[in-house]
């Protein structure tokens, strides 16, 4: 039995086991049936056993590069996959939200025309109301729309004037005439005007004006645009902003490409110019300064004491001048200052805070004078001790606005508009 007849077997099979009002498929068994049915899925509905019952489809569908035109009246609870088919309309499919893909095919080529002309009829509208001549209360995306078309005009574009469009009614009109005029002659004259027509069309076509940049939504903290051509929407995708806003979207940018690849991911001597020493230290300095309290001998010589109680050291300095001065001291005195004086040079000594603070700061400074070796002998994490404000801005200065915000090509332009320098990024295209 051919593969046809099987298929017509099931389906016989399949109705008879439905229940109620409702067909159950897998989503193999449906792409059996629209194979069968020459994928068109308008024809499942038609059939005389199907006719006014629920299909419903379970699981996945996959009918990518196939020529399916129409998918019918189905409910699926699953993806359905028709990328680079001949899918021509979704009326009467019911499926999940993002779960139907149509790429590459006649329905996705249609609403993206009808998104196109959607554009168009926005703009046409700003155009017609005047929003954006200099007189206008502009925004900070109208402001980086002029901007932009500044800079094409001064690189890639020629500028669109009223006057183009009286051009251009001319010359369609004529176009018409000559037109006429060549399926009725052969007039090598009326050809060669024909062909001129066309080239002025086409070179006016290609012109801008402001209204043509679409806006696209946000890029970070930039504003991006698409421009709208005579014939379709551009590839190309810009981003625009000033120097404040480009400025936090390449550290935004920075900051979210450090989080991805990690501070491995960066050359370790670019990373050690951003390591916080004060933070290194910080994490050595309990350790190190009960240290040196233990082993105070071992740091300081006899000389770095002094008297626990400031008074003693006062009183001996006391004691030891009255004892320069003996002959005025009767010899009792003078013994009993002497044996005071014994009694006070044994009383408590210690080293002054202010050169323990100092021989800490000193052993610290030893520990940060090579920090990434430090880090590694002793095993800590890089990250903990890096400046991360710091690492970010010097990675927005190493590589620039463009290579830091731009990933398409890394370009970079300016201009300037309103007494401001406005950054532009080609980001697609």
């Amino acid at each position: 039995m051919n593969n046809r007849n099987l298929i017509k077997k099931f389906i016989k099979e399949l109705v008879v086991e439905s229940e109620n009002d409702t067909i159950k498929l897998t989503g193999d068994e449906y792409v059996s049936i629209m194979n069968f049915l020459d994928y068109d899925g308008r024809r499942i509905n038609k059939m005389k056993k199907y006719a006014g019952k629920e299909i419903f489809v379970d699981g996945k569908v996959n009918l990518s590069n196939t020529p399916t035109t129409y998918l019918g009246n189905v409910t699926f609870n699953d993806s359905v996959d028709v990328n680079n088919s001949k899918l021509v309309s979704i009326q009467g499919v019911s499926v999940p939200k993002y779960k139907l893909s149509y790429h590459n095919t006649p329905y996705h080529k249609w609403l993206l025309k009808q998104e196109f002309l959607k554009k168009r009829a926005e703009q046409e509208s700003k155009r017609e109301n005047s929003e954006l001549s200099p007189d206008s209360n502009l925004t900070d995306v109208d402001k980086c729309a002029l901007a932009l078309f500044e800079h094409l005009i001064e690189t890639e574009y020629e500028e669109k004037t009223p006057e183009d469009a009286k051009r251009l009614e001319e010359l369609y009109s004529e176009k018409e005439r000559r037109e006429k005029i060549e399926t009725e002659t052969e007039d090598d004259e009326n050809l060669s005007e024909l062909n001129s027509i066309n080239a002025e069309i086409e070179e006016i076509e290609e012109r801008i004006d402001v209204y043509d940049l679409h806006y696209e939504g946000s890029h970070y903290y930039l504003e991006t645009f698409k421009l709208l051509k005579h014939d379709g929407e551009s590839r190309e995708t810009w981003a625009v902003g000033d120097e404040y806003d480009t400025k936090r979207t390449a550290y935004k940018v920075a900051e979210n490409l450090i989080d991805d690849v990690g501070i491995d991911g960066y050359n370790k001597s670019f990373v050690e110019d951003y390591i916080d020493e004060e933070e290194l230290k910080d994490y050595f300095r309990d350790g190190e300064e009960e240290n040196v309290r233990e082993n105070l001998d071992d740091y300081f010589d006899e000389d770095d004491y002094v008297y626990s109680d400031p008074k003693v050291q006062e009183r001996i300095d006391e004691i030891e001048g009255l004892l320069e001065d003996s002959e005025n001291l009767t010899q009792e005195q003078y013994d009993e200052l002497n044996e005071e004086l014994d009694d006070l040079k044994d009383s408590d000594k210690t080293i002054p805070e202010d050169l323990i603070d100092d021989k800490v700061e000193s052993l610290l400074s030893d520990l940060v004078y090579d920090p990434m070796d430090t880090i590694k002998n002793y095993g800590l994490e890089l990250s903990a001790f890096v400046d991360m404000g710091k690492l970010i801005k010097g990675v927005v200065d190493a590589d620039g606005y463009g290579h830091t915000i731009n990933y398409y090509d890394g370009g970079e332009e300016t201009v300037e508009f309103d007494d401001e320098t406005y950054y532009i990024f080609q980001i697609d295209g």
